[in-house]
């Protein structure tokens, strides 16, 4: 219940601190005509807080995005319906698809070669 609620603070904070901030001008601010959103500021307000920057934190039992082998369709799948575990859909909170495809884009990049 604590993990939950510093979870909660944390994405709180960072929504606040990614809608006050200038748009992001590195490789991946993968804008979209719908929203003004970049792909990295998606991953870090939606994901960040379980995998981690590199993709390697593993908290709640969150994947090892720097190893995954999942293919795109099954990215995506797992970020609008959730895991087996139950975890994370964010089907009702990321409603663009451009930004979707741009998260899964994103969450690619994190693999390591």
């Amino acid at each position: 219940m604590v993990l939950g609620i510093k979870i909660g603070y944390v994405l709180i904070l960072t929504a606040l601190v990614v809608s006050c901030s200038s748009p992001s001008t590195d490789n991946y601010s993968d804008t979209t005509n719908e929203s003004n959103i970049s792909s990295k500021a998606l991953y870090t307000l939606h994901c960040e807080a379980c995998h981690g920057a590199d993709g390697k934190k593993g908290i709640s039992g969150a994947a090892d995005l720097s190893v995954s082998i999942i293919n795109p369709k099954k990215i995506k799948s797992t970020i609008l319906n959730g895991n087996e575990k139950g975890m994370m859909p964010y089907k009702e909170i990321i409603t663009n698809p451009a930004e979707i495809d741009s998260l899964v884009s994103y969450v690619q990049t994190l693999r390591k070669k």
